[in-house]
């Protein structure tokens, strides 16, 4: 369905505003103060799956999503939808891969508008599409609402009427009342206590199964995203380090970061922390591999070079010197 080919995405760090006056006015930058989010990124999603996007803050998870659905526009390399290349969509064909394609922001707070009520921003894409006439427009936002458990009573309300777990459930709403076929979710759990994550992921898993919607879940919560993905992509300083079925999770040699993780994950329950460190600095990132400060078992080649994603096995994919199966 989604095909992404050596893609790269970096940006600009925030500058103060003297500097921003003086990029806007001198319309240039010093091309060596981007920062690198993802790097040559090759990676497919296939339809019907869930696959489940994992990795630290500042990993590029998030970048990655939002360039899957054209939020953003790689530096260069290519995103094929359904074997076409969406950088060369006119605006009739983006607008037709936006009613396909939807994304589903992290934070509901900030995601949606508090001067526009709950009714108002589910029949937004309707209106902008020309989707049906006001009454199936009402209709179908009534039936958005119970579809994601509230009330058709609450699209009268505003926002900050709504708990963190009925806003959530809103945005979910929101990115399904287009009826897409893919659906890329960022962190749509993480904001939210316990309790009501696991209402929020049954939810999610029962629409996909209702709406046989493709899915892309991003998570840094590698032991949630197990329980859900059919596949799992593990991110590391804007890089893909493994891509894997579910079913060889904790079962073949992984990579030491995926490794690290799933023990973090397992021992969550007693309060351990099995990987140590930080992420790398994005401004100035390590040479050859960016895990191999944190990795016990980084020898002198990871230190030179990067490993390239390379097949270990059978739909099993790792980018690391050492791994062989």
């Amino acid at each position: 369905m989604l095909e992404l080919k050596d893609v790269h995405k970096s940006f600009f760090p925030p500058q103060s505003l003297s500097n921003e006056l003086a990029a806007f006015f001198l319309k240039k930058r010093e091309p060596a103060s981007r920062v690198q989010a993802v790097k040559g990124m090759s990676l497919s999603v296939r339809p019907g799956e869930t696959l489940g996007l994992v990795g630290e803050s500042g990993s590029g998870k998030s970048t990655l999503g939002r360039l899957m659905c054209g939020l953003h526009r790689p530096d260069r390399g290519q995103i094929l939808f359904q074997g076409r290349d969406i950088a060369a969509f006119d605006k009739k064909r983006r607008k037709e891969f936006s009613l396909q394609v939807q994304f589903m922001f992290q934070d509901p707070a900030s995601s949606l508008n508090p001067r526009m009520t709950a009714g108002a921003a589910l029949a937004e894409g309707l209106t902008i599409h020309g989707l049906g006439g006001r009454s199936q427009r009402r209709e179908a936002v009534f039936s958005l609402l119970e579809e994601v458990g509230l009330s058709p009573e609450m699209a009268e309300r505003y926002p900050h009427q709504f708990s963190g777990g009925q806003r959530q459930r809103l945005c979910l709403a929101r990115s399904l009342s287009l009826d897409p076929a893919l659906l890329i979710a960022d962190e749509p759990a993480s904001a939210l206590d316990v309790s009501i994550q696991a209402q929020i992921i049954n939810l999610l898993l029962d629409l996909k199964d209702k709406r046989s919607l493709t899915l892309v879940l991003i998570s840094h919560d590698l032991s949630l995203v197990c329980l859900m993905a059919d596949r799992l992509a593990v991110m590391y300083g804007g890089i893909l380090m493994e891509l894997f079925p579910r079913s060889l999770l904790g079962e073949v040699n992984h990579h030491p970061y995926v490794k690290a993780l799933w023990a973090s994950a397992d021992s969550a329950a007693e309060g351990g922390l099995i990987l140590e460190g930080e992420p790398p600095d994005p401004h100035n990132p390590p040479p050859g591999c960016p895990f191999h400060p944190r990795c016990p078992e980084a020898g002198e080649i990871c230190r030179l070079k990067a490993a390239p994603l390379l097949p270990v096995e059978t739909d099993r994919f790792c980018a690391c010197h050492w791994r062989k199966g």
